[in-house]
């Protein structure tokens, strides 16, 4: 079983690259750095393969460009590992704050994924804030692995299998939400994410690179994201169709 790490950072992010990298390293995880997508500063028209009248029509807001960034950054690192020949990937966020157990309990998943052939997976969330319509897998020690059929929305952690991230760039484009909505919707959609509860990954507190820049023009986000009337609308309507999905896989998995 072979299995690499990428670790997401901005060029010119050195302290947010050092905190990581410090954490990564005292609890002796292998990783590389991945230099992310930079879309700060680019025109919308500027990025291939983003439909802005169909994020305009599911989210009621066209997307940022920093978030178009954040989106090719977890493609580039899926098109790097199937490149590879690592039967799975860790992508790892660089605002992220690991537990003490972090590789101890890594280890445990990655040897359950591996010797259970018939479990059909795209993808883990080792990040989840909560833990909503699961079934779990098994129970590993002091922590669950679940079917997380409404998948959790944060991606500062995750593992991709080598099916998963083949479906997922068959997926990905034309890109019209940000990439956490997407696994979301994706995922729920076909009921093939998990997830690890308590979380192993969560987030140390540092501002994004996106909220960062809208709190030093004293911009709020919901002005930086020129949200349409049908803002609110639209994203109910997501969330509950997503639950459906997901509460269909539920009924269908007992």
């Amino acid at each position: 079983m072979k299995v690499v790490t990428y670790l997401i950072n901005l060029d010119g992010s050195d302290e947010r690259l050092a905190r990581a990298v410090s954490q990564l390293n005292a609890v002796n995880w292998p990783h590389e750095r991945f230099s992310a997508y930079d879309g700060r500063g680019k025109a919308l028209a500027e990025f291939d393969d983003y439909d802005d009248q169909l994020a305009q029509s599911i989210l009621g807001r066209s997307l940022l460009n920093a978030e178009l960034g954040c989106y090719l950054s977890h493609v580039g690192c899926v098109e790097k590992f199937l490149n590879s020949d690592a039967d799975y990937l860790v992508v790892l966020e660089d605002d992220m704050q690991i537990s003490s157990d972090f590789s101890e309990k890594m280890n445990f998943v990655l040897k359950y994924l591996d010797e259970q052939k018939d479990l059909d997976w795209y993808l883990v969330n080792i990040a989840a804030k909560k833990k909503k319509i699961a079934k779990d897998v098994t129970q590993l020690n002091d922590f669950s692995l679940w079917h997380a059929y409404y998948f959790p929305i944060r991606g500062l952690g995750l593992i991709w299998s080598r099916k998963g991230a083949e479906e997922f760039l068959k997926q990905a484009k034309p890109m019209c939400k940000p990439v956490d909505i997407f696994f979301q919707s994706w995922l729920s959609q076909n009921g093939k994410g998990l997830g690890v509860w308590p979380a192993l990954v969560k987030p140390a507190g540092l501002d994004s690179d996106i909220l960062g820049t809208v709190a030093s023009q004293k911009i709020s986000r919901k002005q930086k994201e020129n949200r349409s009337s049908s803002y609110d609308f639209k994203k109910q309507k997501r969330m509950w169709r997503d639950k459906f999905y997901a509460l269909k896989h539920l009924v269908v998995g007992k």
